[in-house]
């Protein structure tokens, strides 16, 4: 059943790129701008190989000078970390435009949710992280630094103080028009299956410290057509699926090339309990074989692998694939609030968003950017209840341009009793309208918008 298309307006909506730009309608501190005016070589993607840049654990302290468990309270703490010069990050604050980290809460003595910005940035309604006591999460961000190329993270509970560890690992950045290189631009896709270890021939699921390769350069797209062999980094939603006999809490590490000496990844995509099924947003670099290495460290796990865009350098000057990140996450819709119908999506049922509104609002220095192809941010399962009391409730999200056929793939894979968080892309169709399926179940969801994808 399709349910009537919904509209909303996000007139504050604002973005950045680079200095002097809105925030959410007031304007930044103003600060040196060096860089030359206009796009030129900006919102393009420079991948890195994965590296971990923060860690607040005292066994495995990266880049913290007092390592321990920061504070999570209804007062909403927050502490600052650095971005510029780590990871591979260029060290010069006017060249990197956004950053794109996996940020992982582990160890919470009390559930809540995190959210993250640029230091001095207002913080806004928005979550990227949402976490239950003692539950390791991680997610997949584009965040763009402050003016001192730091990020601030802010951490919430609801009622309860407690305390959690926050790991931050770097996947690659975007550059500003400063950049002495060129990058890559995002071409989005409709979401398609690209690999599933339970059905596919040849395949099987993954052991403890398995690695499966996954060809990118040249692979036949669901929707038809074949990703170019010219892409320097692909845009996956990665499922792990750890319900298998043998399975162990585990994480999925998705990498580039096989790690050096056959050592395990140093870096995660995904952690997961026994029996959990889950997903997380990954953009990963392409090795130089055209190929990708899935990672299982523990336990047996199968993993489902969908496509939703890839990263293709290109020369010219124009608008189209470059990402320009908002000013701070801005919180598009929530079904829970009577705003947008305060009605769950009910089980087997879709509906459609339209985005016209919030396009038309995204704006730098007051300036409209225009058509746009996508929208990126994260989609959060806020709750999932039973359609019939005596029947547990499990269901998956699945977000695709209207105009076209709902593929095989999903966003969210969620179960009763905690919200599930995941980056996800949002490809507009010709009306600008998105669609979400909703498997089973009675799903209350929200999105919050980090940035836009640029069309000519």
């Amino acid at each position: 059943m399709l349910a009537s298309s919904v509209a909303f307006t996000a007139s504050s909506a604002s973005a950045s790129f680079g200095a002097g730009a809105l925030a959410r309608g007031s304007r930044a501190p103003a600060a040196p701008a060096p860089c030359p005016s206009g796009l030129g070589a900006g919102g393009e993607y420079h991948p890195l190989a994965p590296q971990r840049i923060y860690d607040s654990r005292p066994t495995s302290a990266v880049n913290e000078t007092s390592p321990g468990a920061k504070a999570a309270t209804p007062s909403q703490p927050t502490f600052d970390i650095g971005l510029i010069g780590l990871g591979g990050v260029p060290g010069v604050s006017a060249d990197v435009l956004a950053v794109v980290v996996n940020i992982t809460v582990t160890e919470p003595t009390a559930g809540g949710w995190l959210n993250a910005y640029g230091s001095g940035a207002p913080a806004g309604l928005a979550s990227i992280v949402n976490f239950s006591t003692q539950q390791t999460v991680p997610n997949l961000s584009i965040v763009r630094p402050g003016d001192n190329g730091r990020l601030t993270v802010k951490l919430f509970t609801q009622s309860a103080a407690g305390s959690a560890h926050v790991v931050v690992d770097v996947f690659g950045w975007f550059s500003t028009s400063c950049a002495a290189t060129r990058g890559a631009r995002l071409v989005t896709l409709a979401p398609g299956r690209l690999l599933d270890t339970r059905t596919d021939a040849g395949r099987a699921e993954l052991g403890q410290g398995e690695s499966i390769e996954l060809t990118i350069r040249g692979a036949a797209l669901p929707a038809g057509g074949t990703i170019p062999t010219d892409v320097t980094g692909v845009v996956l939603n990665v499922t792990a699926i750890n319900d298998l006999p043998g399975s162990r809490a585990t994480f999925v590490s998705v990498v580039p090339d096989p790690p050096a000496g056959g050592a395990p990844p140093s870096t995660s995509n995904l952690n997961l309990a026994r029996g959990q099924i889950k997903p997380n947003m990954v953009i990963v670099p392409v090795g130089a074989d055209g190929k990708i290495r899935l990672y299982n460290n523990s336990g047996t796990v199968d993993l489902a692998v969908d496509v939703a865009g890839y990263l293709q350098r290109k020369l010219d000057e124009t608008r189209a694939g470059r990402v320009v990140p908002l000013t701070t996450p801005y919180r598009v819709f929530d079904t829970r609030e009577s705003q947008w119908g305060a009605v769950a999506l009910g089980p087997g049922q879709a509906e459609d968003w339209s985005f016209a509104d919030f396009v038309g609002s995204v704006n730098i220095a007051g300036v409209a950017v225009g058509n746009q192809f996508a929208v990126i941010g994260n989609l959060t399962s806020a709750s999932l209840t039973r359609q019939y009391p005596t029947v547990a409730a499990n269901s998956y999200l699945t977000v695709y341009p209207s105009d076209t056929t709902r593929p095989n793939a999903s966003n969210l894979n969620i179960v009763e009793g905690a919200p599930v968080p995941n980056l996800a892309i949002m490809k507009y169709s010709a009306t600008t309208t998105v669609r979400v399926f909703n498997l089973a179940g009675y799903n209350h969801y929200l999105y919050d918008a980090s940035a836009v994808v640029l069309a000519d």
